[in-house]
């Protein structure tokens, strides 16, 4: 990556800030700055998504299902067909409600 000839600064509030650090403290990450850095990666991914007249969703999920999700898109795509969803209620909703709750 070449640098740049031009510096380029951005500027946030103190509660901006905060934001940013707290993200940065629930996410584990090493500083706040990288909270902002991954943000701003989250927005680009969701904008290249959206090309064409592309429809997306933010969708909020843990690294292991974001990477089940992509790596297995036919899969995913299957799933997302008419009918299936409404196929497979049933049965989620059965495991789901036998499955033993961790308590906090």
């Amino acid at each position: 990556m070449s640098k740049d000839k031009h510096p380029h600064r951005l500027v946030i509030n103190e509660e901006g800030k905060k934001q940013a650090e707290r993200a940065a403290a629930l996410l584990r990450l090493n500083s706040w700055p990288e909270a902002l850095s991954l943000g701003a990666d989250l927005v680009a991914e969701h904008a290249e998504a959206s090309v064409d007249g592309g429809r997306t969703e933010i969708i909020y999920c843990t690294p292991h299902v974001h990477n089940l999700v992509k790596s297995n898109p036919d899969f995913i795509e299957a799933l997302c067909e008419e009918g299936v969803v409404e196929w497979l209620t049933p049965l989620v909703l059965t495991k789901t409600h036998n499955k033993p709750h961790a308590n906090p």
